[in-house]
């Protein structure tokens, strides 16, 4: 089944459509996007949830010319799965989303603390389902992307400046992607970390293949990494693993050349060392300088609980995913 949707039409009501319907569940829902702003709901989530096949992709092919846009956070609905643009629930078996932005215009009013920032652009909540984007742009501050199960991000750009990809995934692969940190509008005192991997136990994770890390700049005193712990992962528990992999990556100079911190210490971190499977590991770093060199990254600059792959690790690893 197929839908043309225009800027003047809900995807809201499309989705309301669709879980009323006796469809099969084999029947694939393919959404076609017009150029132009698509609103979504106001405070409130998007909501897809069927075992039916769901394509979305924008008519032009072009991310920057079609947007899904809206806000909401977690002051307004508590909970990861509430508080997205879009969430895709537990019953999903497949979604893919092609050359289109989704953005969670949230701008930031209060600390941290509060918990009222976390505004995800897209939550795809499912363990067992998964999840396909190519060409495409995600666009918040804190928490940009969760994802549960299995999921595969290529040739897209997603911005943010806190944890702005995290969740309690089994394997979730970046491949050719543009991972932006942004500046903090509350100001650049505050350190910024692109992700914060919950994964399951034993899992690969988070896996960065071929992808480009960059940044604003924050000045001279600035903290920018790639990961922090959860800090509570352990050997016996289900998920909150510190697994992510950094595989034939470039980054901006403007990165903390440890890559990961566990905050001076102040979090757990598990497992305590890295390895090919699990941890916190890289193979084939690059750094790109302010002068615009590229320099190998130095393996002896990474946080301890780091770990560095040999080239026939990397590539079992990229066979394993």
């Amino acid at each position: 089944m197929t839908f043309n949707l225009t800027t003047n039409n809900s995807l809201a009501k499309i989705f309301a459509e669709i879980s009323d319907s006796p469809l099969p569940s084999s029947e694939e829902i393919h959404i076609i996007l017009e150029d132009g702003e698509h609103k979504g709901l106001e405070h409130e989530r998007l909501f897809y949830d069927l075992a039916n096949p769901l394509l979305i992709e924008s008519k032009s092919g072009k991310a920057e010319n079609c947007a899904l846009r809206s806000e909401n956070c977690e002051a307004f609905h508590k909970d990861t799965e509430n508080r997205a643009v879009i969430t895709f629930g537990q019953n999903c078996t497949s979604v893919t989303l092609k050359n289109f932005t989704i953005e969670n215009t949230h701008v930031k009013t209060c600390d941290d603390a509060s918990l009222g920032n976390q505004a995800e652009a897209i939550c795809f909540h499912c363990l067992k389902g998964k999840l396909y984007c190519e060409g495409m742009r995600f666009l918040s501050r804190q928490d940009t992307i969760h994802v549960k199960g299995f999921s595969h991000f290529k040739n897209c750009y997603v911005a943010g400046d806190v944890d702005f990809i995290w969740g309690y995934c089994d394997t979730s692969v970046f491949e050719k992607c543009t991972l932006h940190t942004i500046a903090d509008n509350r100001g650049n005192d505050r350190p910024a970390y692109v992700l914060q991997s919950r994964a399951l136990n034993g899992r690969p994770g988070f896996v960065f293949v071929d992808c480009d890390f960059t940044a604003e700049s924050r000045g001279k005193e600035a903290q920018i990494f790639i990961g922090r712990s959860q800090g509570t992962g352990k050997p016996d528990s289900l998920d909150r693993w510190d697994s992510i992999a950094l595989v034939n990556c470039r980054i901006s100079d403007l990165y903390d050349k440890a890559l990961w911190t566990d905050e001076n210490g102040s979090r757990a971190v598990y497992p305590e060392r890295g390895s090919m499977l699990v941890g916190w590991r890289q193979f084939g770093t690059k750094i790109c300088n302010g002068d615009g060199s590229v320099t190998a990254y130095d393996p002896s600059w990474q946080e301890k609980h780091g770990y560095t792959m040999s080239e026939e690790e990397a590539k079992k690893l990229l066979r394993l995913i």
